[in-house]
Order: C-alpha cells, then structure tokens, then sequence
C-alpha cells in the first residue's frame, strides 16, 4: 500500500495513534507491531511523532474511554473530527488494517479500542471482510 502525502498522514497517524490510546497508555508491543508493518513510514510520520500524537489523544480522551462502555458526547467529537480529517478511502483502509494490527498487539482486544475500533468502520463505512482483504494483500502481514 502507497503511503500518503503529509496532510493525510498526520491524520492517518492521529487516528491509529487515537487506538493506541484508547485503553489509556501506549504499548510497547502495539509499537513494536507498528514497527513490523513499516506503519509509521506508511503514514508518513516518524516514530517519535507518533508517541506524541499517542499522548495528545491519552490526554484528550484515552484515559477516560475505559471509564464507559460509550462514547461520550465530547469523546465522540473528538474522535469524528479525527476520522473526518483522512480524506479518502484508500488511506482510511490502510489505517483501519493497522488498526487491526494494533489492537491485537497484546493478544486481546479491550474494551476501549473495540469501541473506537468499530465506530471507525461504521463512520467509515469500511466492514470487517473489507479489512481481512487488506491484511490478507498487505505484502508485511
């Protein structure tokens, strides 16, 4: 998959970052997963920067997604404005097939990140099967 020119990619790299954060802290396997797929290359910001976007959505909104099994209102603005800002469907695949990646780093899915997870593929209209397809065509599955 290309990566993207540098507007896209921050927003690409804000959403992933979004995920990383939603269970509250940044991982060291869900990076080290990222890493393997060349994800921060592929969207077009170094690893440094990600950790900082990472920590800007853990202080928005990461550490008190695990608080609710809902979005809430104030949550659910901040995470459309992000997902609003990746600007066409490529791009918004490739984040969700690193997404998938990212949220099973650990070996399970919390809470957090199944609901940001799947309110990205439905604001985006992306289904499951279309994501299996991009893992099963990305060349560093």
């Amino acid at each position: 998959m290309p990566t993207h020119d540098r507007t896209s990619g921050e927003a690409a790299a804000q959403v992933l970052a979004l995920l990383v954060a939603a269970n509250g802290h940044v991982d060291d396997d869900e990076l080290a997963a990222l890493e393997r797929l060349d994800a921060f290359t592929r969207v077009g910001v170094s690893r440094g920067r990600f950790v900082e976007l990472a920590q800007r959505s853990i202080d928005e909104v990461g550490s008190g997604l695990h608080e609710n099994s809902w979005l809430r209102s104030s949550d659910l603005a901040y995470v459309d404005r992000l997902l609003d800002a990746v600007p066409d469907e490529p791009t918004r695949l490739l984040v969700c097939r690193l997404c998938a990646a990212v949220i099973t780093a650990d070996g399970r899915v919390s809470r957090d990140e199944r609901m940001v997870y799947n309110h990205a593929l439905a604001r985006w209209h992306i289904n499951p099967q279309q994501v299996s397809e991009a893992i099963r065509r990305d060349p560093l599955h």
